[in-house]
């Protein structure tokens, strides 16, 4: 049974938009145009990221490329998007986008994958033992890009594609982590917005999600006692509270420490926290490459690391992925807290292997090596 379903999948996959198909392949009939880059994004309602950071470059430059944008909340009818797509030398996706896996692009069009995440931490695409080998998705990127020559292999794994096609120019979006002026601003704004963290030492409590998704997203209560966290490190130090978004069930932030305590749930780019974070900790979040950009030390709190380990499975050991300890109990968080170290050995070596290309230059990188060529 299992066979016949891997036949079928691929089938399935062009039946669900065959009408898509059909007008993608109508409108090649029309001239591709080499300056026109479409940018599209179904999962998102603004343009963001990676996408948003080249957009910028491009623009501020006076590059001579036409750029469209599609999002979620501005999409145009099916055959407006399968005219643009079609008559577009570049096509640029940052996530999952099942409507061009089954397309058969023009000669000499580019679709490139400019993933949203960054790094190599939770095994992805065709990376999980789950994932069907048969399927069309992602199999016809020209190209991806990736934050490290290191990570080559392992995105050419999760996309199913050869080594080739994976461009090694860095994180376009990691560039405004350079922009002294943009980072200035994030930290006015931050300290404007909450005037008790002036003065104090701030760890950034940013944990990733539970669950398979935005339905049943949680993060376990008993994980985190957020008063003895609080009381363990002092009235030397503030905590921020920014969960997943698809945690729905952040923990209650009691009277008697509201004042070292706040919750940033509302703040759309944990990035720009970064710039005010002393100490990182996270789990199995991406935010650990960001935060390695700015040098920041990171402490992994992974209480249920052998389950997860056992459910999703990582590209490289856990212990790899931390610039400071990994600590599975409660008992040990604030401690590692305090004497978390920036500048090792250990996150040098971390810089290294995952963002050794995030230096301010991805997103010129990106236009020279794949857009320009």
């Amino acid at each position: 049974m299992n066979k016949i379903v891997s036949f079928l999948y691929p089938i399935l996959q062009r039946a669900r938009f065959a009408k898509f198909i059909s007008l993608f392949n109508g409108a090649k009939k029309l001239p591709l145009k080499s300056d026109k880059i479409l940018m599209f994004t179904t999962s998102r309602g603004k343009l963001g990221g990676n996408l948003f950071a080249i957009k910028n470059y491009i623009e501020s430059n006076n590059l001579p490329y036409k750029i469209t944008a599609f999002t979620s909340v501005d999409m145009p009818d099916e055959k407006t998007v399968a005219r643009e797509m079609a008559t577009s030398k570049f096509i640029l996706v940052d996530d999952f986008e099942p409507r061009v896996y089954v397309l058969k692009l023009r000669e000499n069009q580019h679709l490139v994958q400019v993933w949203h995440a960054m790094g190599a931490f939770k095994k992805f695409g065709y990376s999980r033992s789950s994932a069907e080998k048969n399927s069309l998705t992602h199999k016809n990127y020209t190209e991806a890009i990736v934050s490290s020559p290191v990570l080559t292999a392992v995105y050419a794994e999760a996309f199913g594609i050869d080594e080739s096609r994976i461009k090694p120019v860095g994180v376009p979006r990691t560039d405004m982590l350079f922009d002294t002026n943009y980072r200035n601003e994030a930290v006015e704004r931050l300290y404007g917005k909450e005037p008790r963290l002036k003065g104090k030492k701030i760890c950034l409590f940013a944990p990733t999600f539970r669950g398979n998704s935005v339905n049943d997203g949680c993060y376990p209560k008993e994980f985190l006692d957020i008063k003895r966290l609080a009381d363990d490190l002092g009235e030397d130090w503030a905590i921020i509270l920014k969960y997943h978004p698809f945690i729905k069930n952040p923990p209650e932030i009691p009277d008697e420490i509201e004042d070292r305590v706040f919750d940033f749930g509302d703040e759309r780019e944990i990035n720009d926290i970064l710039f005010i974070t002393d100490v990182l900790v996270t789990d199995y979040s991406s935010v650990i490459f960001e935060n390695a950009v700015l040098g920041n030390p990171c402490v992994l709190y992974a209480p249920d690391l052998a389950d997860y380990e056992g459910e999703r499975g990582f590209y490289f050991e856990y212990d790899a992925y931390s610039c400071g300890r990994v600590v599975k109990s409660e008992n040990e968080l604030a401690e590692a807290i305090k004497n978390a170290e920036n500048n090792t050995k250990k996150s040098e070596e971390f810089r290294k292997r995952f963002v050794s290309l995030c230096d301010g230059n991805s997103s010129r990188r990106f236009v020279e090596e794949i857009i320009n060529q």
